[in-house]
Formats: structure tokens, C-alpha cells, sequence
């Protein structure tokens, strides 16, 4: 697989989990309604909902134009570094598995855990469509920008 190609790939999953993360957050953030008698938590109300999304949209844009983007060079090193048409399995490192198979730790954590329902929607109501939008931000950056430098 061509580096472009492994750049895409490198995009469109980065993306597709920051529109799912998005996606998981509606009702936490009283968008979409959720079995009242199994949600342990207190959805976002009136005023709420929008400070949540405009301290989501600053995270996310920070951490996307920060974090992601140094996450979306990296990536892009190691495309570099295994040459042209490396197999289309060696898109992401070891240490991207392990990081991510932590996030989706910490992520069932947050959601799962016993803990106060209104900062549960403040939590989960914040955090997922932070991540998201960063991620989205990381993986259309995947596609362009230059390498770490070795």
C-alpha cells in the first residue's frame, strides 16, 4: 500500500472514531433520549448543553491543532520510515494500539463507573466531543502534513 494510501487509512479511522465519539456524547448531552431506567446519569439541560459544547469546541481545537496534530506527524514519520508500498497492517505502531486500547479503557471508565449522574453529564458531555473534534482535526492533518524529523 502506498504511503498516501496508509495516510488515508491513518484519516479515516482517526475520523470515523471522532464522529462516534460525537455520536455517543447526544445523549449526554440531552440531544438524543436514553432508557431512563437504565441511564445512571443527569443529560445536559437548556444553558448547560451549549457552555458544554463551546469548553468541547476549545478542547478540541486545542488538542486537535496541538496534541493530534504533532500524533498525525508521527504517524506520518513512520509511514515515511517503512518505505512506499510497506503492507497496508503496518499503518499503525505497537504503541498506537497499546494508546488506544487505554483511551477505550479510560472511556469505559468514565461512562461505567459509580460516580455523581450530573457530573457524569458534564464528564462524558464535555470530554467525547472534545476528543472527537481533535480527532477529526488530527486525521484530515494525517493526510498533509510533513513528518517528524527523524
Amino acid at each position: 500500500m502506498s504511503q498516501q494510501g496508509r495516510r488515508t487509512v491513518v484519516c479515516v479511522v482517526w475520523f470515523a472514531v471522532g464522529v462516534m465519539l460525537m455520536v455517543r456524547a447526544l445523549p449526554y448531552l440531552g440531544f438524543r433520549s436514553s432508557d431512563p431506567a437504565t441511564r445512571d446519569f443527569n443529560p445536559l439541560t437548556g444553558s448547560h448543553v451549549w457552555m458544554a459544547l463551546g469548553l468541547a469546541l476549545v478542547l478540541g481545537l486545542a488538542k486537535g491543532f496541538t496534541l493530534l496534530k504533532k500524533g498525525a506527524r508521527r504517524a506520518a514519520r513512520q509511514i515515511v520510515d517503512r518505505g512506499e508500498n510497506a503492507p497496508a497492517w503496518t499503518v499503525f505502531s505497537l504503541y498506537m494500539i497499546v494508546l488506544v486500547a487505554l483511551m477505550i479503557g479510560a472511556g469505559f471508565a468514565i461512562r461505567l463507573s459509580p460516580y455523581d449522574p450530573t457530573v457524569k453529564g458534564w464528564v462524558v458531555g464535555v470530554l467525547y466531543p472534545a476528543i472527537g473534534l481533535a480527532l477529526m482535526i488530527g486525521g484530515v492533518l494525517a493526510l498533509s502534513v510533513e513528518p517528524l524529523p527523524d
